[in-house]
């Protein structure tokens, strides 16, 4: 969220940065697609943990902002993660 106010270079540099690129099937990136954290999370539950975390650090570094229940998600997430 928030993406549209970047350059075109930031949006390039978002879209490759490795912070925010994950390896996953085509059928899992399909049931993500444009999804927040408040409509879509791994279904490897072990995983939301880091995967909210990444996502934490992609918004802060790009300077991307969250919508409230996307933060209540994210919160909820973090809130039962180890360490």
């Amino acid at each position: 969220k928030g993406a549209q106010q970047l350059s075109a270079e930031e949006r390039e540099k978002l879209a490759n940065d490795p912070l925010n690129l994950l390896a996953v099937d085509g059928p899992a990136n399909q049931a993500k697609g444009d999804g927040d954290a408040a409509t879509w999370l791994p279904s490897n539950k072990p995983f939301r943990c880091q995967y909210v975390a990444r996502q934490i650090a992609v918004k802060r570094r790009y300077r991307l902002w969250v919508t409230s229940a996307e933060k209540d998600t994210m919160t909820q997430i973090l809130s039962s993660c180890v360490g």
